[in-house]
């Protein structure tokens, strides 16, 4: 059940005279990095992640706040404000965002901003008496004789027989934790203040002056004895309700799922257009869609994405795919993220050439790229270009490495790359995708495929012990610098290996121990999962092991195998195991050979056994 996720704002009837527009505000920058994606950048809760949350983004511009300190019709304070940036919304995708105080207010005059009439009222806090002495039993008395069983259910799951008439269906107390921003973990002075206030744009009523002050802390009580105090265990998941809506509106795979409106749905808001007629003085290099063409300005920049995945996306494997296996719509699919150039349906050489820079940069010949351009591009006064702040967010890398809720399977997509992220630690601390995969603007991607940058993200803990005649071995790999988990998508595979040596470094028959890191996804028409057991951000994966009677042993190999492209090494094996034509065998020769080629050995250590 969808849950709306931030604060939400009372309407009032005319918008207040000579209000500043958001954009025009000094917190705009911090506001269109950190919040647009999800709250949208005209505050609608439309943001291209919205669809991916954990509770719907709250929408700013419609003027209503759900936690506030003040009655049901007034706003919230700017300190209610400033307590949800701070703390995050628990059970949400709303993080806890760790701003300085002048960010912070810079943040609560923009969203302030987006429904100024809202806040024309004055905000004048509830005052809510002491809390008394925990009371739970007259609580729950309490929730039966007032009217709370009548939306929110006798057990609180929010099934109570009014519940169906409400626009916003009541809370489920049970299987959810209680969402109010807070201080720390007081989940009683939380619910005390929610059932003292109301919750307003849904059924829930303020009681403060309708009841005593010592029953709605006793009713705060009951509340928070229902039980949720948990979280999700997998933030990975899509919400259930947001699966079942797109199976119905069905977001298109591989594009930016913003509203078309924002000037951002420029660069990937639909399936590229043909760039159309050149702009009048432009040479025909200036023009061209080629990669070569670009290096003459950019050479750093076309030097780097020459090693790139990126340049290399339309591989054997997918041309087999696309020319011999996939029907013109599936083949469309998958090229609007491997070649999405318009140009590129036809234009074989210019198709070869995978996520091209003008794939990236150029619509309707019109440059787009980041502010404040990289001091290695060379400068073309003539050229048009369009500055945009997506360039520098985590949702420009959504489209391709995401997929929609509908192709859930067991919860998840299985490109869920973007999800991964959103839920991770990593956006409250300011960290995008392109701070990782392109340090200080190099187009270079790396990613599973390059060992260096694999070594970066991972810890390797190993530790050894002996009871009597038994040996224990544990190898711990943690997640340490990866901002989703690891590996991300379905297609890696992931090996954390023991082995026990005697003294000559001989491995010992029948010692080795092997723990798969990885998604294993099978297919008979429909998707199954069968295991995921890949580190979260933060998380670990441990293979431990026990021995009896192995004196022998003096010593423990340790090895973090990767497979990048173990997935479709068996798509590629089992094509060949088929009749096809002598092109695609040759292509997907070509392609198991590069899979197979790009395994490597990330970490391997010696452990001398206590």
């Amino acid at each position: 059940m969808r849950h709306l996720v931030a604060v939400v704002l009372v309407g009032a009837a005319t918008v207040a005279q000579a209000a500043p527009a958001p954009r025009t505000l000094p917190g705009w920058p911090l506001y269109e990095r950190q919040c647009s994606a999800c709250h949208g950048a005209d505050g609608d809760g439309r943001g291209p992640a919205a669809p991916f949350t954990w509770g719907r983004p709250r929408a700013f511009a419609e003027g209503q706040y759900e936690w506030r300190t003040t009655p049901i019709g007034a706003p919230p304070t700017d300190d209610d404000l400033r307590l949800a940036i701070r703390r995050g919304v628990t059970g949400t995708s709303m993080p806890a965002f760790r701003f300085g105080a002048a960010d912070l207010d810079a943040l609560v005059a923009v969203l302030k901003a987006f429904a100024p009439a809202a806040f024309a009222a004055p905000a004048v806090p509830v005052v809510l008496g002491a809390a008394s002495a925990p009371d739970p039993a007259r609580g729950a008395m309490l929730w039966r004789t007032i009217g709370c069983v009548a939306c929110h259910g006798a057990g609180g799951r929010g099934d109570g027989p009014a519940a169906r008439g409400l626009a916003e269906p009541p809370y489920d107390l049970v299987a959810f934790p209680l969402r109010r921003p807070r201080e720390g973990a007081d989940v009683r002075g939380a619910a005390a203040l929610s059932i003292a206030t109301g919750l307003s744009g849904t059924g829930m009523p303020g009681f403060a002056g309708a009841i005593s002050d010592a029953d709605i802390w006793a009713l705060a009580d009951h509340v928070a004895a229902l039980g949720a105090h948990g979280a999700r265990t997998d933030r990975s998941a899509i919400d259930d309700d947001e699966i079942a809506a797109d199976r119905v509106t069905k977001l298109a795979v591989g594009t930016w799922p913003g509203p078309a409106t924002d000037p951002e749905a420029a660069v990937f808001g639909t399936r590229l257009a043909a760039q159309g007629t050149p702009p009048p003085g432009l040479t025909p290099e200036l023009v061209s869609l080629a990669p070569t063409a670009c290096a003459r300005c950019h050479p750093t920049q076309h030097a780097e994405w020459r090693t790139s995945v990126h340049g290399a996306a339309v591989s054997p494997g997918l041309l087999a795919q696309l020319d011999y296996g996939l029907t013109a719509a599936e083949g469309e699919t998958c090229r609007r993220c491997h070649a999405p150039l318009d140009e590129q349906r036809t234009d074989l050489a210019l198709r070869a050439t995978g996520v091209s820079c003008a794939g990236c940069h150029v619509r309707g010949f019109t440059r787009h790229g980041p502010p404040n351009p990289a001091a290695a591009a060379t400068p073309y006064p003539g050229y048009p270009r369009v500055a945009q702040g997506l360039y520098e967010r985590a949702d420009f890398c959504l489209p391709c490495h995401q997929l929609p809720p509908r192709m859930a399977v067991n919860g998840k997509p299985l490109l869920d790359t973007y999800k991964e992220w959103l839920e991770s630690p990593f956006p409250a601390r300011g960290v995008m995708c392109q701070d990782c995969h392109m340090v200080r603007r190099a187009h270079l991607w790396r990613g599973v495929h390059d060992r260096d940058m694999f070594r970066q993200a991972i810890d390797l803990v190993t530790t050894s012990e002996r009871a009597g005649d038994q040996l224990t071995v544990t190898a711990e790999l943690r997640n340490r610098g990866a901002g989703h988990f690891l590996p991300t998508t379905t297609t890696p595979t992931v090996w954390l290996s023991i082995e026990l040596l005697d003294a000559r470094g001989t491995v010992l028959p029948g010692t080795a121990s092997s723990l798969r890191i990885g998604r294993d996804l099978t297919f008979d028409g429909t998707w199954h999962e069968r295991a995921d057991t890949r580190i979260p951000p933060g998380g670990r994966a441990v293979n431990r092991h026990t021995w009896r009677a192995v004196p022998a042993a003096t010593a423990a190999r340790i090895t973090v195998l990767v497979q990048p492209d173990a997935f479709y090494e068996a798509i590629y094996a089992a094509r060949l195991q088929r009749e096809q034509p002598a092109p695609a065998r040759t292509l997907n020769e070509q392609a198991l050979a590069r899979a197979r080629a790009s395994h490597y050995v990330a970490e391997q250590r010696v452990l001398r056994l206590k």
